[in-house]
């Protein structure tokens, strides 16, 4: 009997109380939105002028201050005011650096666990070679 699943997020097809196929929702980059100053103004307010990073009071006036996603859009952070925050501009370029690594990191671990990367350097006799190599350490045709 095959029946399909009720969760939303998941499409799972369940056959005697066993998964045998299960596709879920891909999270992706989250579209930004156009920054307003009237939204750049909400989120000033939001944290009475701190930075998200340091946590030092931001001279408005003095100081060049930029408005950050707290968790970056390309990891899965949304586009609304309770992910953003007033950061200074030397902490943002700090923040970015940073985060432009774990996102690389994030998109590579996705490739590997979804089995689309190839490997560029592929182990000699490894399990997608033609070759296979005994215990006894010969070498024969992999059937």
């Amino acid at each position: 009997m095959t029946q399909a699943s009720p969760f939303p997020v998941a499409d799972c097809l369940l056959k005697d109380d066993a998964m045998v196929f299960v596709e879920t929702e891909d999270v992706r980059t989250t579209p930004r939105s156009r920054l307003t100053p009237h939204r750049r103004l909400k989120v000033w307010e939001k944290t009475c002028g701190r930075c998200v990073v340091c946590h030092q009071q931001i001279d408005g006036v003095r100081e060049r201050w930029i408005v950050e996603h707290i968790r970056a859009l390309e990891l899965g952070g949304r586009d609304e005011h309770d992910n953003m925050g007033p950061v200074h501009a030397n902490c943002a370029a700090a923040k970015t650096r940073d985060g432009y690594q774990c996102a690389a990191k994030a998109k590579r671990q996705k490739l590997r666990h979804l089995g689309a990367d190839i490997s560029k350097r592929p182990l000699p006799c490894g399990r997608q070679s033609r070759w296979k190599k005994k215990i006894d350490g010969t070498i024969v045709p992999r059937r």
